[in-house]
């Protein structure tokens, strides 16, 4: 966990769109920037086409490259379903998941499950749709106890097959049969009821879409799929 001081740019579901440009243009040597992940699979009423998203996920590769102690980008589940049969979802475009799959296969150094950072005192977990509780105690044989959860906990694990297994469950909110979805399928309503404790880690995460531009907050978990840029400072997350 690193502790910041200044603000951290936090850059949710992309699908294609270009905002993201604006906001880490003329990157600020002391900034820091997460992107959520879905980077991919523009939805069909945006009218984005693939090889403008495509293009984006290639100069989003670049700019991690140049800048990769600023820059964080993150798995997703329209990202890691083109490497996974079976997180396979929602808008897989099977006519170029050859080169998506090849794209990602010679860039998997650029991508990492979560991150965390401490800020104003408190710690933040980002990570694409949030780690649910019930989700680590499923799977505790292979995360360990859940207080004892980091970023690392999930970057280690990454293309393990029990990873894999566990990252497919899918809840009934998704279509699924699970109780909760994994890291990159939770829905932020599962996070209802979820104890609010100021001690306990805070979680940033995108992944279901925000109505009017506001983020949901349910329990410590922030979602901020809402289509723009977000800052993390002291003062907590605001519209960029």
């Amino acid at each position: 966990m690193i502790e910041m001081d200044q603000r951290i740019i936090i850059i949710p579901d992309l699908h294609g769109r270009e905002f993201w440009r604006e906001v880490v243009g003329g990157l600020p040597a002391d900034a820091r920037v997460v992107f959520l992940g879905d980077y991919l699979d523009p939805y069909e009423n945006e009218w984005i086409y693939w090889t403008d998203a495509f293009k984006s996920l290639q100069d989003l590769i670049a700019l991690k490259k140049a800048h990769a102690e600023q820059v964080t980008l993150l798995w997703g589940n329209h990202d890691l379903h083109y490497l996974f049969s079976s997180l396979q979802g929602s808008r897989y475009n099977e006519y170029k998941a050859d080169v998506i799959r090849t794209t990602f296969e010679a860039n998997l150094d650029c991508f990492q499950m979560a991150v965390e950072y401490a800020v104003g005192g408190k710690r933040y977990l980002f990570s694409h749709a949030g780690v649910h509780p019930q989700w680590l105690k499923k799977h505790s044989s292979l995360f360990g106890p859940a207080d004892e959860i980091t970023a690392e906990s999930f970057n280690r694990l990454m293309f393990t097959d029990e990873f894999v297994e566990a990252l497919s469950d899918v809840s009934a909110l998704r279509g699924g049969w699970s109780r909760v979805g994994s890291m990159i399928w939770a829905d932020i309503d599962e996070f209802a009821g979820t104890k609010v404790n100021e001690s306990e880690m805070f979680q940033i995460c995108g992944h279901t879409k925000c109505p009017n531009g506001q983020p949901k907050v349910l329990g410590n978990v922030i979602c901020v799929d809402c289509q723009k840029a977000f800052l993390l400072s002291e003062m907590g997350v605001v519209g960029f």
